[in-house]
C-alpha cells in the first residue's frame, strides 16, 4: 500500500471510529446546579441515583455513566423527584449533567 493510499485509509478509519464514539454524554451540558439533589447508592448489580429539583425552574437533567450508556434526560419541576438505576458490571458514576 502506499503512503497516500495508507493515510486515506487511515483518516477514514478514524472518521468512522469518532462516529462511533460519539454518546450522549458528549452531547450532554455541564454539570447540573447544586439546587439538583443528587444521591448515588451502590446496589448489588449496580447502582442508583436519587435526582430532586430544589432549583425555581424546571430543570432536565440525565445521569452521566462511565463505561456504560448515559440515563436519559429527566424532566423535573420544581420538587419533583425520581431515580435513575443503573444494572451491569462496567458503568460507574460519572456524574449528573443538564440536557
Amino acid at each position: 500500500m502506499n503512503i497516500r493510499r495508507g493515510l486515506a485509509v487511515g483518516a477514514a478509519a478514524a472518521a468512522l471510529a469518532g462516529g462511533f464514539a460519539a454518546s450522549p454524554a458528549q452531547a450532554a451540558g455541564g454539570t447540573a446546579p447544586a439546587c439538583i439533589i443528587r444521591s448515588v447508592s451502590g446496589t448489588i448489580e449496580g447502582f442508583s441515583v436519587y435526582l430532586e429539583n430544589t432549583c425555581k425552574n424546571t430543570m432536565r437533567v440525565q445521569v452521566i455513566v462511565n463505561l456504560a450508556p448515559d440515563s436519559r434526560c429527566y424532566t423535573l419541576a420544581p420538587g419533583d423527584w425520581d431515580v435513575y438505576t443503573y444494572e451491569g458490571i462496567t458503568g460507574t458514576y460519572d456524574r449528573t449533567a443538564v440536557c
